[in-house]
C-alpha cells in the first residue's frame, strides 16, 4: 500500500505566502485607519448646517497603498506557485 503523496502544488511556501497576503492586508487597514483623522465642526453662522472634515496623513496612507503593493504581489506568487505544481502534477 503506497503512502498518500501530498499535493505538490500546495506546499509550505505557498501557505506561507498566503498568510504574507492576510499579514499585508491587516497591516494595509491599520495603516489606513491610523493615516485619517476625523473632525466634526459645529455650524460658524446659526441656521448654518455642521460640517465634518477629514485629513489624511501621508505617510500611514502610503504604508497603507505600500502594503496593499506588496499583498499583491505576494498573490502574484502565489498563484504562479500554484499553477507552476498542477502543471508539474499533470
Amino acid at each position: 500500500m503506497s503512502e498518500p503523496q501530498p499535493s505538490p502544488f500546495v506546499d509550505v511556501k505557498t501557505w506561507i505566502g498566503v498568510l504574507g497576503i492576510v499579514a499585508a492586508t491587516i497591516l494595509a487597514v491599520v495603516c489606513w485607519r491610523a493615516g485619517t483623522t476625523t473632525s466634526d465642526f459645529g455650524p460658524i453662522l446659526e441656521g448654518a448646517p455642521p460640517f465634518e472634515s477629514t485629513h489624511y496623513d501621508g505617510l500611514w496612507i502610503s504604508g497603507a497603498g505600500l502594503s496593499i503593493l506588496v499583498a499583491g504581489l505576494m498573490a502574484i506568487d502565489v498563484v504562479r506557485r500554484v499553477r507552476v505544481g498542477f502543471v508539474a502534477s499533470r
